[in-house]
């Protein structure tokens, strides 16, 4: 947002966006979709090197003024006594105390604010050229093979996502590699942008078709199961990044010559095996578009998604693994990154979709409480903090007739770390630490494993136990509270042993909720879309072994990292 900056990105405008305008649909032209800008905030996350330009410190500034009004409010929240706005500094290093955790939640806040700006800014320009395509901008996360980190760079767009609806946000699908381990990731990522940005579809602006380094390989067949387990999970559109492989001029390309390698067809035009595969995945989607495109699956299960958990960028680098916040310094034990990473998305997320079980997920600050009880079940892994109003909203869901499961923690203080239980007070739960071994027993899952070995343990009724630790202490509460029931266990698990499968099933069919079919081998995940002439059950087989199996008393055979798509009247 500098001045310098905006005047060479424009005086770059001046010269593209007629030639652009010239060429849009609307005029004849071929160019029905424009990219405004790329990645924003993608270096701030992969190297943590955080813009402490003058200009973005001035902004950061008047956001705290704008936010606050008075210093004394400021002063109020974090526990400070400064005496005007002037001596206010942009957080820098290590969070040592309550003071330093809340300028960085405020940082966060900020660029979020900031990045809406950026782009808005761009727009504005790009709409005096009398520019009337549709606007997109992606997203990136995948990394290493695995997107845990998408959602939390989802999150850096929430403020723009809520101010314009005239801009579509795509996701950067690029595993890499396919397999069991990360299966999980696109639909998860689909679904948290689909929370997002309910007033637009799910689509994918760079969805591999190829590998940037030359020492990944992708097989072709890998990418082909991706690309249909992409359709059945909900994806609505791609753009294949990158199909044609390109060689720069000597000295022009950062890493190299080449640019993508194992593409669909190669800088000399050559097909390889993945162009066979994308002409597949073309031809069923133009066979059965129009039934297809509108086609949903049905959930009973919704995951909640609570954006301040992803507001780490700023204290945690990707690729640097630099890292400034450091829980116990403040009295916490739950990281929100390991919360959101291993509890949530690599634990619940990747645990239900192994068992086959569909879910939803809604932005729990803008969702209703009509809205999620036409689930049967809510589930949300909670750190120690949430803010007031979502405390009460959680609070009144149940009263009212929902079905709520907490872990690790029950809150008991706000986004500043000021106190805060507003939950734990309306639901009337009382509870006290304490450390026990790793392994305790839930609802007669024996044997589960633990993370850490602090834990919640509760006063209850015997009626209300659910989970006790090898001493005998009740770490894990299900009890009724009016018309609804919430179920609070006092421990945090992921996925890494089949016990944790057991138990995320136990709790499922708690409230009767049953699978979209009937296939004889859990290997073999599977997904029901209805449209409203045809249903098609996708069957994908994310292993490198052949498999039989019956599905729905059909008898199936899928070879190794394949799928099967069947189609049914309805």
């Amino acid at each position: 947002m500098t001045n310098e900056y905006l005047h060479y990105s424009f005086l770059w405008y001046d010269k593209i966006m007629p030639i652009v305008a010239e060429f849009q649909e609307s005029n004849g032209g071929p160019i029905a979709m424009m990219q405004v800008c790329n990645e924003v905030g993608v270096f701030q996350w992969l190297s943590g090197k955080i813009d402490y330009n003058e200009t973005v410190i001035n902004l950061y500034k008047n956001f705290l003024i704008d936010k606050y009004k008075s210093i004394e409010e400021l002063n109020n929240i974090y526990g400070t006594r400064y005496s005007s706005f002037k001596e206010l500094s942009a957080p820098v290093g290590r969070i040592e105390n309550k003071q330093d955790y809340c300028a960085y939640y405020d940082f966060h806040l900020f660029y979020r604010n900031y990045y809406a700006l950026y782009l808005d800014t761009l727009i504005k320009k790009i709409k005096t050229f009398d520019i009337n395509v549709q606007l997109t901008h992606n997203i990136p996360g995948w990394i290493y093979g695995n997107a845990a980190e998408l959602p939390m760079l989802i999150s850096t767009y929430e403020e723009i996502m809520r101010t314009r609806n005239d801009i579509v946000f795509g996701l950067d699908h690029i595993p890499e590699f396919v397999s069991f381990r990360n299966a999980h990731s696109d639909l998860a990522c689909n679904k948290i942008l689909e929370a997002m940005q309910p007033y637009g579809p799910v689509w994918a602006a760079e969805f591999q078709c190829g590998t940037r380094e030359h020492h990944v390989r992708s097989d072709a067949k890998d990418l082909e199961i991706f690309y249909f387990a992409s359709l059945a999970h909900g994806l609505k559109s791609f753009n294949y990044y990158m199909f044609s492989q390109g060689l720069n001029p000597t000295g022009k390309g950062f890493f190299g010559k080449t640019f993508y390698y194992q593409t669909a067809v190669t800088a000399k035009a050559l097909k390889s095996s993945l162009y066979d595969a994308a002409k597949r995945v073309n031809s069923f989607i133009n066979k059965e578009k129009d039934n297809l495109l509108l086609s949903k699956t049905k959930s009973d299960i919704c995951v909640g998604f609570y954006k301040p958990y992803f507001y780490t960028e700023l204290t945690t680098s990707q690729m640097l693994k630099d890292k400034r916040l450091f829980v116990e310094k403040l009295g916490l034990t739950i990281d929100p990154r390991f919360l959101r990473e291993e509890i949530l998305f690599n634990g619940l997320l990747r645990g239900l979709q192994t068992l086959n079980f569909n879910y939803d997920i809604k932005d729990l600050e803008n969702t209703s409480i009509e809205m999620l009880l036409t689930y049967k079940q809510l589930w949300i892994t909670r750190a120690e903090f949430m803010d007031g109003d979502t405390q009460s909203f959680l609070a009144s869901y149940v009263k009212q007739g929902g079905h709520l499961i907490v872990y690790p923690v029950l809150p008991t203080l706000d986004l500043y770390l000021n106190k805060c239980t507003i939950l734990q007070d309306e639901l009337d739960i009382s509870f006290s630490n304490s450390i026990s071994p790793n392994k305790v027993e839930v609802l007669g899952v024996k044997d589960l494993f633990t993370v850490f070995k602090n834990k919640l343990i509760f006063e209850s009724k015997e009626n209300e136990v659910a989970a006790k630790t090898e001493n005998g202490e009740t770490c894990g509460i299900r009890k009724k509270v009016e018309k609804g029931t919430v179920t609070v266990l006092g421990f945090a698990f992921g996925y890494s042993s089949d016990e944790h499968l057991h138990l995320y099933e136990k709790i499922v069919l708690l409230h009767k909720i049953k699978r979209q079919a009937n296939v004889s081998d859990p290997d073999i995940q599977f997904v029901i879309r209805n449209g409203r002439e045809y249903s098609y059950m996708f069957l994908l087989n994310y292993h490198n072994q052949s498999k039989m199996f019956t599905a729905n008393s059909q008898k199936v055979t899928l070879k190794p990292f394949s799928y099967k798509i069947i189609k049914s009247k309805r």
